[in-house]
């Protein structure tokens, strides 16, 4: 974790849970690792909004993003209490709760409301558990992401397109396992050395959600989008535990209301920019291809099947019901 000064640590007490600052209002910080343009953050804006005008002014909200650390420093200040609410990707289930980690297993899902399904229910019952115990935090919220997709600088529509192709992906283990199971040679780069690694061939191909292709202008250097839409992932809000806790029934239902009006209000936003973003990525020359996504879940059902027997029973159980 990042090392902080005296100082910072007294801002960051105060900022945290519920330290009066003023005789009418409380200081609450939500951490967000991403940038203030990045559409999570104006979430965490509205947010911010909802409560302070729904408590009448009792909490006053800081929004704290990059300048604190990354997103582990967030979902670490998180679990020990210097911030009420964090904002955490994929990470938070590997470190946390690894056992329920299969909401963005590719080629399982076909949509965003199947992937929530691990979320809900009994295995999201037993998910928080394990938040709360290995975490100190609890999910108080999702929100949805677009989808992620092939480029290339060819048509990719069967997995014979792909073989011992080198693609880029992050270091996820059950990733690279898929991608190498359907015959892929992926190789983990990080993200700010992709762009780079295609314009000089080091790789030939890579997978992300339309959002950062169109960002990272990926559409200089490849030519094609397919529209695999293998992985469906989300954002995981997560509130400290003693601050959940703490909170009065009449806070905690105004608390959890305005994070899923905002979440709700988040997931309408990215979904519509998606279209909107492919057109763009069309007028920039890149070509949208749809692709046989069965066949490609068809060469990742052996792996798929390896790993999900390293899940809670409850989720192998309905990611298998999802491949057979």
């Amino acid at each position: 974790m990042k090392t902080i000064t005296a100082s910072s640590i007294f801002l960051v007490g105060l900022a945290a849970f519920g330290t009066t600052t003023t005789a009418s209002a409380e200081e609450l910080a939500i951490a967000i690792h991403v940038e203030p343009s990045h559409p999570m953050f104006k979430v965490g804006e509205r947010l911010k909004e909802s409560i302070e005008e729904k408590t009448d002014g009792e909490f006053s909200i800081t929004l704290l993003g990059t300048e604190v650390g990354g997103e582990r420093d967030h979902l670490e200040g998180a679990s020990y209490g210097e911030y009420a609410i964090a904002l955490g990707g994929s990470m938070p289930m590997t470190l946390y709760a690894e056992e329920f980690a299969a909401a963005d297993l590719p080629f399982v899902y076909g949509s965003s409301e199947e992937a929530r399904e691990v979320y809900n229910g009994e295995t999201g019952e037993l998910l928080n558990e394990q938040l709360i115990a290995n975490g100190n935090m609890r999910l108080v919220g999702l929100s949805a992401r677009n989808p992620r997709n092939l480029t290339s600088n060819f048509p990719v529509e069967t997995p014979e397109d792909v073989q011992e192709v080198r693609m880029r992906v992050p270091e996820i283990a059950p990733w690279i396992q898929i991608w190498e199971e359907i015959g892929a040679l992926p190789s983990p780069i990080a993200w700010p050395e992709v762009y780079t690694s295609l314009q000089t061939g080091v790789i030939d191909m890579q997978e992300n959600p339309v959002d950062l292709i169109h960002a990272g202008k990926l559409y200089e250097v490849q030519s094609h989008i397919n529209r695999t839409e293998h992985v469906y992932s989300f954002f995981h809000w997560l509130m400290n535990e003693d601050f959940y806790q703490g909170l009065s029934d009449e806070n905690r239902d105004i608390i959890i209301g305005a994070i899923d009006e905002a979440t709700s209000w988040g997931n309408d936003m990215v979904a519509n920019g998606q279209a909107d973003l492919y057109a763009e990525l069309e007028e920039l020359g890149m070509t949208i291809v749809e692709p046989d996504v069965a066949a490609f879940r068809s060469a990742a059902e052996p792996a798929i099947r390896d790993i999900a027997e390293s899940y809670h029973p409850a989720v192998r159980d309905y990611v298998l019901s999802l491949v057979e």
